[in-house]
């Protein structure tokens, strides 16, 4: 056989059935342990990176590489040399260096005299290595010339800390406590093991956040530094006002700061972003933000996120003369693509797996409701925490057959943000653990039927059941190996009370730390759990950044994926879902605006017109009771009725107006089956004229606060493109059955019911609504708007999703329509308390979507002002909590 290095997973999967196929092989691998095995490979060694997508304003002038055989890279090399010795495939590590040459060219030539001023936002997934690039940004900008690296961690201390660790062994190389406490022999870390001869100065440690006196005391005027300076600071006025003054202190006698300064603003969409409506008067983060960067007359500022939605709220016109410009991103966004490995929203809520990943949970109000004060009393674990700790454990003892034993092997427990409540709830789990320990102590080396007689050991048996028995481990050799998985567990509380502990994971580098963190908010943004496996989550919130940033389960699983349990509300799940689609859509803009050579003022504009950006002002509004006015472009999306209006009236007029379009359309022509070979199949019209479409949405009554389908805009927005010869497909199940009535003769078409769980939300305008999909918002079924598309426009869909491993986004095949698409629905609704009940028929209902194409050549985007109504909004979908640190004193959660 051909020697060769595989590339692509595809590649890795040939090399793997060809040596499957050798005569010598006996027993012959089955098709799923080939497929297995290649899946290995690909996780152990060799992920892939894509291209990062990048938009830019015009009139930059590349610097960077024509300059490249200038710069003595010492730092970017040894950063390389770092990240290769950790095991980052050199695959990797070469796009990273493609994707940092990027970034650093785009921030500016810090050797350009003069006055000037950069802005700049990268997006990335939530934990998927943003911390890796930023690192690689600050190392090749200092070889570039940059002198003042200032790096805004967050709004916690945990967080900034465990960064700061980070920017030790990743930029400084040595040990930064050591480097404040003026100790003599400081010792090396990370970089500094691989070339000790040059270290970036430190002005902050792991232990203390900037200190002017710290500062001083190491006797090293900014200016004067012979290497570049590095500052880890949290995200604090007190910390921001006192770097400020140290800096114009440092500076004065030399006519103000002319040092090259570097700002990275991690999670940039937190506290950075000004929500004041008065320009004149910013709020305090970013006015001192502002402020900082004017410190110096050569500045770049580079925000990272990964849930950029408030940060193309930014008016990108605001300044004043004594900030300066805000921090819209005008000169450059950069969509960072996740490496192959990633494991985020999408397989979480969005994929074949997302049903064995994620556990919902819909009865732990009792035990402790979503809302809840202060003094709520924990008095016992509930029985799906009990599940999850059970989790925890026998996926730790899986782990330790696979061989990953002494990695790190976290478990995250985030139910309040009320620190006594998180104190409670760790107590309690630290009872139980004790008591898991003890009987996997006593009964693991016994005989299973022996060792089953303890009811914790049948617990943890059953769970094992329940998720875990179809894996390739089994019972008994799980059992033997439960006391070394638990002996060593510990329970941390990470909080704002005096009680918190500290992950410490680089003291267990060698032997792994298995950890259950407690917490609330100080576990919700940047912060990462090494080896997070098990997560239990009641929180509850509607905020796309928040709901995202708490989402500390994304990240990398090599080797244990399969093992990873979320544990969440199913409310929290739907809305997981429905902005894992929008934060989707939303780098494919920036893809697509990369193609047509588009600018970051463009991408604000056409973020801020999406549909879905009604919702998040809503939610930033929802304390107001007055209207709010967005204009919206509707092209390339999808909208669909998943309100439904609970009222026999409403349900039957809804019904008739579907009826109505489908006899008009039958008069002019017979449907085309969607799929022939398909019993109950779909119905296709083509061709259908503006005017029938347009009747039919005037006639269909939907729910005043379902923002994105109120009819007069959406009327307005047909009219305004022009849309005409439009695809129409009446959707029919094909798993609906005649014997159970759920097969109807519609006009001559027999339409299979489409069975849909709703959620009931009582509402002061009518006598309740339902949900479709609860919080989800989906009407259509995955696949729907594939239908009317040619062989060929199917053929590109394939093309561009690449991955045949994978389920193809609607908005893939919505991005090829040329003919806008009506989707006709006939909807059997039950509650979920009902889903499962047979003598329970449930109502028939009828909705409707809306897929828009994108626009034509020479077709600019007609915008359609919504009115959104947030009382109607609020008895929909509920008000929003206030995302708060964890607190200790209010009474209200």
């Amino acid at each position: 056989m051909a020697q060769r290095v595989a590339q692509t997973p595809a590649e890795i999967l040939g090399i793997v059935q060809e040596i499957a196929a050798l005569p010598f092989l006996s027993p012959r691998p089955t098709a799923e342990h080939i497929d297995a095995v290649a899946k290995q490979i690909e996780r152990e060694y060799e992920v892939i990176l894509g291209p990062a997508h990048t938009i830019q304003a015009s009139g930059h002038k590349p610097w960077l590489r024509a300059r490249a055989h200038k710069i003595d890279f010492r730092y970017w090399s040894r950063y390389r040399e770092f990240l290769i010795g950790g095991g980052m495939s050199e695959h990797v590590v070469n796009a990273v260096n493609a994707i940092t040459d990027t970034i650093v060219d785009l921030a500016g030539d810090p050797s350009t005299p003069g006055k000037w001023s950069r802005r700049g936002l990268v997006v990335g997934h939530v934990q998927s290595g943003k911390t890796a690039n930023y690192l690689g940004v600050i190392n090749k900008a200092a070889d570039a010339g940059y002198r003042l690296v200032i790096l805004i961690a967050g709004v916690h201390n945990n967080l900034r800390s465990q960064t700061q660790e980070r920017v030790d062994f990743g930029f400084v190389g040595r040990d930064s406590d050591q480097i404040l406490s003026r100790q003599v022999n400081v010792d090396r870390v990370g970089v500094g093991n691989i070339n000790p001869t040059f270290t970036a100065t430190a002005y902050t440690s792991r232990a203390y956040d900037f200190a002017r006196t710290k500062a001083e005391s190491l006797g090293n005027p900014l200016q004067n530094s012979s290497e570049p300076v590095i500052l880890v600071i949290k995200k604090n006025p007190s910390i921001l006002k006192n770097l400020i003054d140290w800096i114009r202190g440092t500076s004065a006698s030399q006519g103000g700061l002319t040092l090259p300064m570097l700002v990275i603003d991690d999670e940039a969409d937190n506290a950075s972003v000004d929500t004041s409506k008065d320009q004149s008067a910013p709020r305090t983060i970013n006015r001192l933000i502002r402020e900082l960067l004017s410190l110096s007359t050569r500045n770049a500022y580079i925000g990272y996120t990964a849930t950029p939605f408030a940060n193309i709220f930014i008016d990108p016109d605001s300044e004043n003369d004594e900030q300066g410009k805000d921090l819209f991103p005008r000169d450059f966004i950069v969509g960072l693509d996740a490496p192959s490995n990633y494991v985020g929203a999408r397989e979480f809520f969005l994929s074949e797996d997302s049903d064995t990943l994620t556990v919902e949970l819909d009865q732990t109000e009792d035990w402790l409701p979503v809302k809840h004060k202060i003094d709520w009393q924990i008095e016992s674990l509930h029985p799906t925490l009990v599940e999850a700790i059970d989790c925890f454990v026998l996926s730790k003892a899986i782990r330790v057959l696979r061989g990953q034993g002494e990695r790190h092997h976290s478990m995250l427990v985030n139910v309040s943000r009320f620190t006594r409540v998180q104190g409670d709830v760790a107590k309690e789990i630290s009872r139980h653990l004790i008591a898991l320990q003890s009987a996997a102590q006593n009964r693991h080396a016994m005989s299973p039927d022996a060792a089953l007689r303890d009811p914790i050991m049948r617990s943890l048996h059953e769970t094992w059941e329940k998720h875990y028995s179809g894996g390739d481990e089994g019972w008994p050799e799980i059992q033997k190996e439960l006391h070394r998985a638990a002996a060593g567990m510990q329970v941390v509380e990470i909080n704002a009370s005096k009680n918190s502990g500290r992950l410490d994971y680089r003291a267990h580098a060698e032997t792994g730390l298995n950890v259950i963190a407690v917490g609330g908010n100080s576990l919700s943004r940047g912060f990462t759990l090494e080896g997070l496996t098990v997560s239990y989550f009641l929180r509850n919130t509607q905020m796309y950044d928040t709901l995202l940033q708490m989402g500390r389960w994304f990240g990398y699983r090599d080797g244990f994926k399969d093992l990873c349990r979320l544990f969440v509300r199913s409310e929290a799940s739907d809305w997981y879902g429905f902005i894992a689609e929008a934060t989707e859509e939303l780098r494919d803009e920036i893809r697509r605006m990369e193609l047509t050579g588009l600018t970051p003022m463009d991408f604000g504009l056409a973020v801020r017109s999406h549909p879905g950006t009604l919702l998040v002002t809503a939610r930033e509004k929802m304390r107001n009771t007055e209207d709010i006015v967005r204009e919206v472009g509707l092209s390339g999306k999808m909208v669909e009725s998943s309100a439904l209006i609970a009222s026999d009236k409403a349900r039957i007029r809804n019904i008739e107006a579907v009826s109505q379009v489908t006899q008009r359309m039958l008069a002019h022509q017979q449907p085309v089956p969607v799929d022939p070979q398909v019993t109950l199949s779909s119905h296709l019209f083509r061709g259908i004229g503006t005017d029938d479409v347009l009747d039919f949405v005037s006639s269909f009554g939907v729910h005043p606060g379902q923002l994105e389908m109120q009819t007069a805009p959406l009327i307005a927005y047909i009219r305004e493109r022009q849309l005409a010869n439009w695809d129409v497909v009446v959707v029919s199940s094909s798993r609906a059955k005649a014997s159970e009535g759920d097969v109807l003769d519609w006009h001559g078409l027999d339409i299979g019911l489409q069975d849909r769980i709703v959620e009931q939300r009582k509402t002061s305008r009518f006598e309740n609504a339902l949900l479709v999909s609860g919080t989800k918002r989906r009407v259509a079924s995955r696949g729907v708007e594939r239908i009317g598309l040619s062989d060929e426009e199917m053929q590109k869909v394939k093309e561009i999703h690449g991955d045949s491993k994978k389920s193809i986004p609607d908005h893939l095949y919505r991005a090829q329509r040329t003919r806008p698409l009506l989707m006709l629905h006939l909807l059997r609704t039950k509650t979920k308390e009902h889903a499962d009940a047979d003598e329970v028929r449930g109502e028939i209902y009828a909705a409707y979507g809306l897929s828009f194409p994108k626009l034509g050549s020479g077709e600019s985007e007609k915008l359609v002002r919504y009115t959104a109504n947030l009382i109607a909004y609020r008895e929909l979908y509920g008000a929003v909590d206030e995302e708060q640190d964890d607190e200790p004193e209010s009474s209200d959660a």
